[in-house]
């Protein structure tokens, strides 16, 4: 079976300089979730139909197998880009047909629907219907016993016309030497003076051919079709509820699913907790029994077992197993926390490693840094890793003490055991087990205050 996706439309209603089929749904841009469920379905070759800023979707799904690219220059209707995109259908294949901005359509039901098609009794073509009473801006789908008669536009309706509760998804299968003989006998004879797919099906009826129409009772949300900022809205709603019930399903728990937010490739392991408010974005990995509090955002970022964070931003970051985050913690790309540590509140690392054990309570910075093992480093502690020019690394070995307001100037090395007084501001290494003050005596002056 071959694809044919359609991405070539302008999308102006959605008034935006992104093309219309990038716009991104919980991490991955719409048309990636087509070819993705495409190729579920059995694609073995797909091929996307794009247009003017078509660019900027082959750049958006570079890296995915079995792709090509075709381009419909000038916009003239879908049966037009269809055209565009059959260059390499051969007659004895099965063409599946489906469009780019139909982001939440299932492999389960391509797999019916193409299940269907083959054994069709000869059919040349198939055509997707859904059950929908009001059929409303949808086309419609006029069939006898199953056998295609015509799909008629919403704006084309008129009196004469029966009621039907069957409307057009916009999905087909065609067998490759028909949709090839449909396809160079449309014509454009309309008020938008296009060429239509869905006049292939009648034309082919006509030469005598048999086109079945395939009746679906799918929830509608399957089959929702993008065509404003408020039809986004609703379909990352669905793509969320969608998601959020297949990780509960497998055993996360969700206080209220309803307020978060779970990127497509996003994986948590079974026992895990998510508390409301919270986006986990990107190549997440929440493992066992790990706690993700209220108001988290974490992006990239790897939580070990039994990990709890609260309140805090992670990008980039690995937390070790049993380690506590948060609140309001910062884990910028690069921070690898070790087991069960502490990275307590208004606490930023960057760039930095943390061995097991190592506490950093509040209100400090680690960036650019090696940091060992039991190692305690205090209130208001900070790395000095930048100095306007070159970024240098300071080192801290195992169980070593980082007083409160310490200044580290990098490049610098603690050795293991090495205690810094509060208030120091270290320029030189400190030898294990030795005790580094570097700070001004104190002076007294008396009744100086008056």
């Amino acid at each position: 079976m071959k694809a044919i996706i359609l991405a070539a439309g302008e999308g102006k209603r959605m008034q935006s300089d992104l093309q219309k089929v990038m716009h991104p749904i919980l991490g991955k841009p719409m048309v990636r979730y087509v070819v993705d469920v495409a190729k579920e379905a059995g694609a073995s070759a797909i091929t996307v139909v794009v247009g003017k800023g078509g660019d900027e979707i082959e750049k958006g799904l570079e890296g995915c197998e079995g792709l090509s690219f075709a381009v419909q220059k000038v916009p003239l209707g879908t049966g037009d880009a269809v055209k565009a995109g059959a260059g390499s259908i051969a007659p004895n294949d099965d063409v599946l047909v489906l469009c780019g901005d139909m982001p939440l359509v299932t492999a389960e039901f391509l797999t019916e629907f193409a299940a269907f098609a083959r054994s069709g009794g000869g059919a040349e073509a198939v055509v997707a219907a859904v059950y929908k009473p009001d059929v409303a801006d949808f086309g419609r789908v006029y069939d006898d016993n199953g056998d295609f008669v015509e799909i008629v536009e919403a704006r084309d309706i008129t009196a004469a016309h029966s009621h039907t509760d069957w409307a057009n998804t916009g999905i087909y299968m065609f067998k490759g030497e028909s949709l090839l003989s449909g396809l160079a006998r449309l014509k454009n004879t309309n008020s938008q003076q296009e060429y239509y797919l869905t006049d292939v099906p009648k034309l082919l009826r006509e030469e005598g051919k048999r086109v079945r129409v395939f009746h679906s009772r799918e929830d509608l949300s399957v089959f929702t079709g993008i065509n404003t900022q408020v039809q986004l809205a609703e379909a990352v709603r669905f793509m969320r509820e969608r998601i959020n019930a297949a990780h509960m399903m497998a055993g996360v728990r969700m206080i209220d699913p309803s307020s978060v937010y779970i990127d497509s490739a996003v994986k948590i392991s079974r026992g895990a907790v998510i508390y409301p408010a919270v986006i986990l974005e990107g190549n997440c990995e929440i493992s066992e029994n790990a706690v993700i509090g209220a108001n988290c955002q974490l992006t990239d970022t790897i939580v070990g077992a039994g990990a709890n964070v609260k309140h805090s931003v992670c990008a980039g970051a690995k937390i070790g197993a049993g380690t506590d985050v948060g609140p309001f913690a910062y884990l910028r790309p690069g921070a690898v926390i070790g087991e069960k540590c502490r990275v307590g509140n208004f606490v930023e690392v960057k760039n930095a490693t943390l061995g097991n054990g190592t506490k950093m309570a509040h209100l400090s910075y680690i960036g650019d840094a090696d940091v060992g093992s039991g190692v305690n480093y205090s209130c208001g502690a900070i790395t000095a890793n930048y100095d306007g020019k070159n970024k240098f690394r300071t080192k801290i070995g195992d169980n070593a003490f980082i007083g409160s307001n310490a200044n580290l100037i990098a490049p610098i090395e603690i050795g293991e055991n090495g205690f810094v007084a509060a208030g120091s501001t270290l320029t030189d290494d400190l030898p294990p087990r030795a005790l580094g003050i570097a700070r001004q005596r104190q002076s007294i002056k008396a009744d100086w205050a008056k």
